[in-house]
């Protein structure tokens, strides 16, 4: 089997009728808008540390206080995983959409879902670094 036959079976489930949906051009656009928003929000927290090799706390829990600590671009980890779920929830909606739009549509909600925690999580490391 060729390359190209390879690819062509991976990507045989995918449709773009996902993107002709209003919903999912909404949802996806504004699901990218926060993720971009967190990198953004992030760099201009952090970046000021400059390539120091300076310990921030990353992680705080009420009954143990801070219990995450490392280097200021592992900040950078919630936005990538904010960027990587966009991506496989989309792909997943994709699939599913034929068969039943209604879970393409709990799919694509989930999505944005995650990334607006993943800006109160972006928000709280900024608020224990302060």
């Amino acid at each position: 089997m060729d390359l190209r036959a390879g690819i062509k079976n991976i990507f045989r489930g995918f449709t773009v009728l996902i993107f002709k949906d209003i919903f999912f051009q909404i949802i996806f656009g504004i699901s990218l808008v926060i993720n971009f928003g967190i990198w953004a929000f992030l760099y201009m927290k952090f970046s000021r540390l400059g390539s120091s090799g300076d310990i921030i706390p990353l992680h705080y829990n009420i009954y143990f206080g801070v219990d995450l600590v490392g280097e200021w671009k592992k900040v950078f980890v919630v936005p990538l995983a904010g960027a990587f779920f966009i991506l496989i929830n989309f792909l997943v909606s994709d699939i599913v959409y034929l068969r039943d739009r209604v879970i393409g549509y709990f799919l694509a909600g989930t999505g944005l879902f995650i990334q607006i925690i993943l800006l109160g999580a972006s928000f709280m490391v900024v608020m224990i670094n302060q």
